[in-house]
């Protein structure tokens, strides 16, 4: 059975940035794996979250994450969705 898109999710790094917005996590949507990278955007849209590219966060939280690619695309979700129930 294939792991739960939130499994695959709470696997990988958070991306620290001290201004990101309010009340999310973001994540790097290169770290999921390329094959499960649809499902991780349907899941992500479907929870209250966000994907954006770079100047999206630099916006929203004023500071660009630290490490980003200039084209590098984020995921910002709130902790809540990541909760298994």
């Amino acid at each position: 059975m294939a792991d739960d898109i939130r499994e695959i999710l709470l696997d990988l790094p958070l991306v620290d940035t001290p201004d990101r917005p309010e009340g999310m996590i973001v994540i790097r949507r290169s770290e999921v794996p390329e094959e499960r990278r649809s499902e991780a955007d349907a899941f992500i849209l479907s929870n209250g979250g966000q994907i954006g590219q770079k100047p999206l966060f630099e916006v929203i939280g004023g500071i660009t994450p630290e490490g980003g690619a200039a084209s590098e695309t984020f995921y910002a979700v709130p902790p809540a969705a990541l909760v298994g129930q």
